[in-house]
């Protein structure tokens, strides 16, 4: 049998034929990869890109024009990727420095205790519904009053207060089933 090219491969792919995803994916896993391990340095976190690269991929394959090589296409891809990632872990570790500085005792004992305490909110406070979690980190990881937070979010103080309420029951009862 003749080995198919890329763009076969991608017009058969485009057509729903799952063997010819599945063919890209093992001809494109290791580029990905690569230039995501070039772009983070780190093993896992190119892992994490390169597997989100190829979610993606399937939701936008139908936007390839063809007006550069699929390559190319696919390039931009995971650097776009791999931005979001970076941009995504920067900020929560903004918020975990801060919640950690904030809790910081002057018995070493504590501050690692502390530490892992607050990356279980943290991981907690990213699985919260997304306007409990923003109204969350305005307030709590920025320091906000409910009334800033509600001009930023655009609705009233008291939606603020409600959304925080919510999520605090929804922590409260999380840490609670760890116990």
């Amino acid at each position: 049998m003749e080995p198919i090219d890329d763009m076969e491969l991608i017009d058969l792919a485009k057509s729903g034929n799952s063997r010819a995803m599945e063919d890209l994916f093992e001809t494109y896993y290791m580029t990905v990869y690569r230039l995501a391990y070039k772009w983070c340095g780190i093993k896992e976190d190119a892992e994490d890109i390169a597997q989100e690269v190829f979610i993606k991929l399937v939701k936008k394959l139908n936007t390839f024009s063809q007006k550069s090589s699929f390559k190319t296409w696919l390039y931009r891809i995971v650097i776009n990727t791999a931005k979001d990632f970076a941009r995504q872990r920067a900020t929560k570790w903004a918020y975990e420095s801060a919640f950690i500085h904030q809790q910081r005792s002057t018995n070493p004992g504590h501050i690692e205790k502390d530490r892992l305490i607050t990356i279980r909110l943290f991981a907690d406070i990213h699985k919260l519904p997304e306007k409990q979690k923003e109204a969350i980190l305005l307030v709590f990881g920025e320091g906000l009053s409910h009334k800033e937070a509600a001009q930023i979010i655009g609705c009233a103080e008291t939606t603020v207060s409600w959304r925080i309420h919510q999520a605090r029951k929804k922590l409260k009862k999380s840490h609670e089933l760890e116990i």
